[in-house]
């Protein structure tokens, strides 16, 4: 089964474009529940990943400093934000262009072993190959002094579930 996805346009600022990903028949993009996500409101370190993401939007930019790289290959754009346990996944395109998937509390050693967490990289990973597919087609264009995307950002993935 496949599921539809897009990506959608969150902020932009001096620093870069945000974007997150919002699955079809859903409201709200995977960045706003995770927002919303309460038990996450209760974790120290919440505000000040939600401020670093704001800031980095806003002037800093997305520089691989803020980040845990190599979340899924060394090939691809899986990022993480963290703080404590908290983990907010991304696709970190460049230092102007954030692709923000979801994330949640870790309570295991490695993603693949978190039940909550396990589904979110092989998604961001295949959601970067049709990317970049699209990109060398010149269906995505992608401005790389804003970070701006135009194109077709609608995509099918595999349901893992």
């Amino acid at each position: 089964m496949k599921k539809r996805v897009e990506i959608v346009l969150v902020d932009q600022g001096s620093g870069g474009t945000l974007y997150s990903v919002r699955f079809a028949e859903e409201k709200e993009t995977e960045l706003e529940k995770f927002l919303l996500n309460e038990l996450l409101h209760e974790e120290k370190g919440f505000n000040e990943l939600v401020q670093r993401i704001s800031s980095m939007t806003d002037s800093l930019g997305y520089r691989e400093q803020f980040f845990e790289m190599n979340e899924g290959l060394r090939t691809d754009s899986v990022a993480a934000l963290k703080r404590g346990r908290i983990r907010l996944y991304c696709l970190r395109w460049s230092s102007s262009l954030l692709i923000v998937g979801t994330g949640g509390l870790k309570t295991a050693q490695t993603y693949q072993k978190d039940m909550a967490l396990r589904h979110i990289v092989p998604e961001l990973q295949e959601l970067d190959k049709l990317i970049m597919m699209r990109q060398r087609s010149g269906d995505i264009e992608i401005d790389h002094n804003n970070g701006s995307m135009r194109g077709n950002l609608i995509f099918s993935l595999e349901d893992r579930l």
